[in-house]
């Protein structure tokens, strides 16, 4: 069942599409001119297969002079059978809009960030009918964003080296920087990338150190974060995660909410019946059969 820190892994770049193409460029070396646009898919690639496949953020590129397609995988772990299915994906994509089609995986584990790099073939030893080579992004070329000008300056990136970096030794640091660059943003916009950073960090010590710093700073937007229940206690906190996190994820994988659903889903104060939502929100279609 996906996490909320694999869903901020691919879902920052939901949050701010144009992102990708400067991390192509500048993290991975992909000579990409700027797009003249950059489309959000829908992730739901299901088709006369009676079992669903959803890819974890679909963007279409619409450079100057063709349309390319990246396929964005947030992955934790090692996994031969998510292999089969990233060369699944790219065929379905590449037949379905006719386009060139890159896959972006995206990794906060270094061992896991090498196995991805790895190409993985389809045929015999002696003849690859078909070859994925992922781009990869992760600890080793991610870089930890130190700097408060420079976080400030892309605040999105910020996030991004934060949730990759978690359990690096310089996450102290670099959550420090992310910090204070969001006070030189607007208070509202702040207020959802703390609590998205919050998500993202995970279970452990960089989200303790996260929450700690926005209980003892003084910003803007702190005192709406406490309003919100972060002083209501640990339990409180967890259920509201919960459903912060059960949005994300119904939304990165096209599920449509109607308004009383998805206040049903914020206002829900029952932490069993969250995390029944959540264990059926990776396989569901729809809404109605999430809350049947």
């Amino acid at each position: 069942m996906p996490t909320a820190q694999h869903e901020a892994l691919h879902r920052i770049f939901q949050e701010r599409a144009e992102l990708l193409p400067r991390v192509l460029r500048n993290e991975l070396g992909v000579p990409l001119p700027d797009p003249v646009k950059v489309e959000i898919m829908n992730v739901d690639l299901t088709d006369m297969q009676p079992v669903p496949r959803w890819v974890d953020t679909l963007l279409m590129l619409h450079l100057p002079d063709r349309r390319l397609i990246a396929a964005l995988e947030s992955q934790t772990d090692t996994s031969e059978e998510k292999r089969r299915r990233w060369a699944r994906y790219l065929a379905y994509l590449h037949d379905t809009h006719a386009c060139d089609v890159l896959l972006l995986v995206i990794c906060r584990s270094g061992a896991t960030a090498r196995w991805a790099e790895q190409a993985y073939t389809v045929g015999l030893p002696e003849w690859h009918t078909l070859t994925v080579r992922p781009l990869v992004l992760g600890p080793a070329n991610i870089p930890a964003v130190l700097d408060r000008r420079r976080a400030a300056e892309d605040v999105y990136f910020a996030i991004l080296s934060a949730v990759v970096h978690a359990t690096s030794r310089q996450a102290g640091a670099i959550l420090e920087v992310l910090s204070d660059a969001l006070q030189d943003i607007d208070p509202n916009e702040a207020t959802g990338l703390a609590e998205f950073t919050e998500f993202g960090l995970g279970e452990g010590r960089a989200r303790d150190l996260w929450r700690t710093l926005m209980n003892t700073k003084t910003y803007p937007y702190v005192s709406e974060l406490r309003a919100k229940g972060i002083e209501e206690g640990i339990e409180v906190g967890h259920v509201r995660g919960e459903a912060a996190a059960l949005l994300m994820m119904l939304e990165s994988r096209g599920v449509a909410l109607t308004d009383e659903q998805r206040e049903s889903i914020s206002s829900c104060a029952d932490r069993a019946r969250l995390e029944r939502w959540v264990r059926r929100a990776g396989k569901v279609a729809t809404a109605e059969e999430l809350f049947a």
